[in-house]
C-alpha cells in the first residue's frame, strides 16, 4: 500500500509539473475568478488540477486503516 501511494504521489507531482508548465486543456473550476490569484497561478489547467488530486490522495492512503 505505501508503495502505491509513493508511485501515485509520484504520477500526480509529475502530472502537476507538466500541466504547470505547458498550455494544456481548460481547468474544470474556474479558479481565477473564484480563488486568489496564488491558487490560481499554481492550477491553470485540468492536468495540473489531476496532478494535485492525484498528490493528495496519494499523500493520505498510508493513513487508511488496514485490515486486521
Amino acid at each position: 500500500m505505501i508503495i502505491a501511494a509513493w508511485g501515485i504521489m509520484i504520477v500526480g507531482m509529475a502530472l502537476w509539473g507538466y500541466g504547470l508548465y505547458v498550455t494544456g486543456t481548460a481547468p474544470i473550476f474556474d479558479w481565477k475568478s473564484n480563488a486568489p490569484w496564488w491558487i490560481a497561478d499554481y492550477l491553470p489547467n485540468m492536468e495540473s488540477e489531476l496532478g494535485l488530486v492525484l498528490c493528495f490522495l496519494g499523500s493520505r492512503a498510508p493513513y487508511w486503516p488496514r485490515r486486521p
